[in-house]
């Protein structure tokens, strides 16, 4: 048999006829209170859920007279799960006058989760012999600045920091000011603690509005249905895997009447990413081109001409044939695929001439022509067969046999692939 473990966590349960105090009804609160403090203390990461930003008051005095800072309506939850709210601007002015606070001094502003007592019996009910009569709990808040550096006098209360504000002299002399214009920076947001998060879709049945290629919509001060609303920055930790399609930065179009390179983007598929500004790379970079990977180097070279460059030594026999070709020889391309057929070129940069005991007989024929002209087959993938078919005339015949003037040659070839 498995031991029990004791729980603390307990919660009233009502029967007709139950005699009930003033301290069961406290438990019944305090009941709802923890368990919704351990929530916001466990599910969420304490801090800024929203608004209390440091703001000029309206009746700020233009340059060069008193400026006013207020902190903005807002709500924030502390270390210990417990729920600040500002209901309405809160002036600065009332925590400047401290005796621990120096001018030209910076400090961090912090909110705290203050309660008190408050509220008294209805008329005819206050018992003078019972002590703590209040009737209600007035959740409140405190403000405090702590110094950036050095101790502070001030104890830590477990509370919120909204920003930093440095002092200065206030122009009309009374007191302390801040000065113009305060942080807020250093801010505690609120996080939350989860495997998953899974946004609401939008609230009827139309389809995203989002388009890739046009420009959808500017970033809205409210977020969107089934969009997820995160400020001011996210850090993950984990893997971001994008189903649809990523915009970083400000939305852009697409429009390919002014890019005449981009594809038919009536059917663009997802998985696309549109960058405002630049890009940073402290890798490499792959593209994925005819069922190869290439990092950005080579990728680059798939998008410009391969030359290939090479010599064949061709040995042209003795008799009446004037024409003949070399031994296939193979040419490799770095291209993964190629745009259109390849261009051949071919230079001749070595004859070997008959000996010159012989070279009398064309001494009177008009002439020699030696021409070379190639044929450039795909064999298989990259690789391509090149064949040279030279032409050497006139032949000449002496003792009886026919000889050609030209006995062997030294052919350079440059092929050029185009993407």
């Amino acid at each position: 048999m498995a031991n029990s473990v004791p729980n603390p966590v307990q919660r009233l349960r009502y029967f007709d006829g139950e005699y009930l105090r003033s301290y069961d009804f406290t438990d019944e609160q305090s009941y709802h209170i923890e368990m919704r403090r351990l929530m916001n203390l466990k599910l969420h990461l304490h801090g800024i859920v929203y608004g209390l930003e440091i703001v000029q008051d309206q009746d700020s005095v233009p340059s060069g007279g008193i400026y006013f800072y207020s902190i903005a309506p807002g709500m924030a939850i502390d270390t210990q799960g417990r729920e600040i709210v500002v209901p309405a601007p809160y002036s600065l002015t009332n925590v400047l006058n401290g005796p621990d606070l120096n001018v030209g001094s910076s400090y961090e502003v912090w909110i705290c989760y203050q309660e008190s007592e408050t509220g008294l019996p209805a008329a005819g009910y206050l018992d003078c012999n019972v002590k703590n009569q209040n009737t209600r709990w007035q959740e409140v808040f405190q403000v405090q600045l702590i110094p950036t550096v050095g101790p502070s006098v001030i104890t830590e209360c477990g509370g919120v920091r909204l920003g930093i504000v440095t002092l200065t002299t206030s122009p009309s002399g009374l007191g302390k000011a801040i000065q113009n214009p305060p942080y807020n920076t250093r801010r505690h947001y609120v996080g939350i603690r989860a495997q998953s998060v899974i946004a609401p879709d939008q609230v009827d049945a139309s389809p995203d509005p989002f388009d890739i290629t046009a420009l959808t919509t500017t970033v809205p001060d409210k977020p969107l249905p089934g969009y997820l609303d995160v400020h001011p920055g996210v850090f993950n930790h984990g893997n971001v895997v994008v189903k649809k399609n990523l915009v970083v930065g400000d939305d852009f179009p697409l429009d390919n009447t002014v890019y005449k390179n981009l594809p038919d983007l009536t059917t663009i598929p997802t998985g696309n990413v549109k960058i405002t500004q630049d890009l940073f790379l402290n890798g490499d970079f792959y593209g994925f081109i005819n069922g190869n990977w290439f990092n950005l180097k080579d990728y680059i070279q798939t998008l410009t001409p391969n030359i290939v460059v090479g010599s064949l030594s061709i040995s042209i026999p003795p008799g009446t044939t004037t024409t003949g070709s070399s031994s296939a020889t193979t040419v490799t391309t770095t291209l993964p695929s190629i745009g259109k057929a390849p261009q051949v070129l071919l230079s001749i940069t070595e004859t070997d001439w008959i000996d010159e005991e012989h070279w009398h007989h064309w001494a009177t024929m008009g002439g020699i022509q030696v021409a070379v002209t190639s044929t450039l087959t795909n064999s298989s993938g990259q690789n391509w067969s090149l064949t040279v078919q030279w032409t050497v005339s006139p032949s000449a015949t002496f003792g009886g046999h026919s000889y050609l003037p030209v006995t062997g040659l030294v052919v350079n070839y440059m092929v050029v692939f185009t993407p």
